[in-house]
């Protein structure tokens, strides 16, 4: 393998990496301020609408929420351009075991020990897709 291809190379897999790294962290801290957002409201019949709007459209932490989720949305897009579907949906699940740990350690929720094993299951499947490559049919090829 020549310098430039191995460059080339390396260059890539830094680029998937912090790809992966950004479509995760925004996916899951985007559904945590989504879910602090939501558990700071009112039951949507406890009050008058307009209330539940005020209330709703006054968070900030629906804005920062949303601003993450825009964020991965965008994300995951750009990724779609390098690499399968079938790579990047299963490693990038990986933000189910960081939502799990979240989900316990920030909102307090008990997991039972059913869920901790799905979460173990999904860890083994990251681990195994993530060790494929990331494209499987050459770019610009039609099917």
């Amino acid at each position: 393998m020549s310098t430039n291809t191995a460059a080339a190379t390396g260059t890539f897999h830094l680029k998937n990496r912090i790809f992966i790294t950004l479509v995760v962290l925004t996916n899951t801290f985007g559904n945590l301020c989504l879910a602090i957002a939501m558990r700071n409201m009112p039951g949507l019949g406890a009050v008058p609408f307009g209330s539940y709007l005020e209330a709703l459209f006054s968070n900030p932490w629906l804005y920062l929420g949303v601003a993450l989720l825009a964020s991965w949305m965008i994300s995951t897009l750009s990724m779609y351009t390098w690499a399968d579907l079938t790579y990047i949906l299963p490693v990038t699940a990986s933000g189910y075991i960081i939502t799990a740990l979240l989900g316990k350690f920030i909102l307090n929720e008990q997991e039972s020990v059913f869920r901790w094993a799905g979460v173990v299951v999904i860890a083994c499947g990251v681990m195994l897709v993530a060790e494929t490559p990331e494209r499987t049919s050459p770019m610009g090829v039609e099917e």
